[in-house]
């Protein structure tokens, strides 16, 4: 569903009951471009770079894999919005702020920012998991955009999801990094794949199951995904092993 198409408590039904909806043309062409020349500036200056910035593939980092740049070598951007103008300034897009407020209300913060790039041929799997594990936010007034910089497919690795899943609850989970995932996850046979073209957005709460199968293809599969948090949330103790914190306010005001 079309953020486009719809009022703003349509937009909230769909959020509620079924844990996502789609954008469509979230970003303009000129705006995607802007991130993927954005991304291979980055890459060029690796290792130069803050250590959390860029992530490898592992199985590049095993010596598995020898991709021709290092660029098609990474797994991901982490909190690029800290360290990077422009993807700072992607935090304020006027339509992502406009969803979040409607979703949230008028105090945010940009929980998270990353750039999942799961490169051609053996870009790996994302487990399935729910991002509130992660982050352990009470109350759970937390979501994600995850907008395609590439046409998003079944073959390289578009996102899937159990709809309605988030009203479950936070799922035991275990593992380490990128393999942190729900312990009993649901089948693949059940899941909702989202294929997005480039530049639409899945919008989608935090608690809801999702998962990215790997890339097999010979197509780039790069994805912006930026978190965004209601001010008053605050970390629970409870299962919290990664103790994220928020990288700035976006709109509003912080919580007292």
């Amino acid at each position: 569903m079309g953020v486009n198409e719809l009022a703003d408590n349509q937009i909230l039904k769909a959020y509620h009951e079924q844990g996502y909806f789609t954008v469509e043309a979230l970003f303009t062409a000129d705006e995607v471009e802007g991130v993927l020349k954005e991304i291979t500036k980055i890459a060029e200056r690796y290792p130069n770079v803050p250590k959390e910035l860029v992530q490898i593939e592992p199985s590049v980092i095993r010596g598995e894999h020898t991709p021709e740049s290092v660029e098609l070598g990474v797994r991901k951007l982490f909190q690029m919005a800290k360290h990077n103008d422009l993807f700072r300034n992607l935090a304020f897009h006027p339509k992502m702020v406009q969803i979040a407020t409607t979703l949230l209300g008028p105090d945010i913060k940009l929980l998270q920012s990353m750039l999942l790039m799961k490169p051609p041929h053996f870009g790996g799997a994302k487990v399935w998991h729910q991002d509130n594990a992660y982050f352990r936010l009470t109350p759970n007034h937390v979501f994600g955009f995850w907008v395609a910089c590439d046409e998003a497919t079944l073959e390289n690795g578009c996102m899937h999801v159990i709809p309605g899943s988030h009203k479950q609850g936070i799922g035991e989970h275990g593992g380490v990094n990128d393999d942190y995932g729900l312990l009993q996850p649901p089948s693949i046979e059940n899941a909702l794949p989202i294929p997005l073209k480039t530049g639409d957005a899945l919008v989608f709460h935090s608690e809801i199951f999702h998962y990215t199968p790997p890339n097999r293809s010979d197509k780039r599969r790069r994805a912006v995904q930026y978190h965004y948090a209601a001010s008053k949330c605050r970390r629970s103790k409870e299962g919290n092993t990664f103790n994220l914190e928020a990288e700035f306010l976006v709109a509003g005001r912080e919580a007292g």
